[in-house]
This record gives C-alpha cells, structure tokens and sequence, in this order.
C-alpha cells in the first residue's frame, strides 16, 4: 500500500467519523427539545435523567406542578425527595432557551447551505 492511498483512508475516515458525529448532535438536541416541549404539557413526565452506575438511574419527574427526584434500579424505584420548584423551573426554562437558540442556528445553517452559490 502507498502512503497516499493510506493518507486518502484515513482522511475519509476521519470525513465518516466527523459526519456521525455532527448527525448525532443533532439528533440528541432534537430529542432534547422534543422533551422538553412534552414537560409542560403533560401531567406526568420525566424532566431529567442520569446513569449513576451500571444498573442505577437518577430521574427528575414532574407530577402535575411538583417535582421529585426518584431513584431506580434493577426492577426498583424509591422516591428520594420532593424538589422545590423555584430550583425546576429556571432549569427547564434555561434548558428551553438553549433549545431554540441552537434549532436557530441550525435553521440558519441549513437555509446557508439551500440558497445557491455562485
């Protein structure tokens, strides 16, 4: 194999990887939005989630307007604690702000790359 054929690899591979990438960002802020639009319109939801180890999960739920923090695993839940809104809602609002700031700029990007270019 040549040096140039291996260069020319590698610099589609790199091509390849930075393409999923960028679809994978997309992807999670669209699913990110897509939740955050269900919250206020749901009587139950999940605000938030995080792993914090292999079989045990962290989730912010909204039930009507209080919020709780519940803890899950291996085929339980407990919940921990009611979380007071004031600390909730500045979170989600700020959550939402970014949401439309980045669907902004995506729009943006996508009408640059439809209008043509001489």
């Amino acid at each position: 194999m040549t040096a140039g054929f291996i260069g020319y690899y590698l610099l589609i591979l790199l091509a390849v990887g930075l393409l999923l990438f960028g679809l994978w960002s997309v992807v999670a802020a669209l699913s990110r939005g897509r939740l955050l639009s269900h919250t206020s319109r749901r009587l139950v939801s999940v605000v938030e989630s995080t792993m914090l180890a292999q079989n045990t999960t962290l989730h912010v739920v909204k039930i009507a307007e209080k919020y709780y923090a519940v803890g899950g695993g291996s085929g339980h839940l407990a919940l921990l604690c009611e979380l007071p809104a004031e600390q909730v809602v500045p979170w989600i609002e700020e959550q939402r702000r970014i949401f439309n700031d980045q669907t902004a700029q995506l729009g943006g990007l996508l009408k640059y790359l439809r209008r043509p270019h001489s």
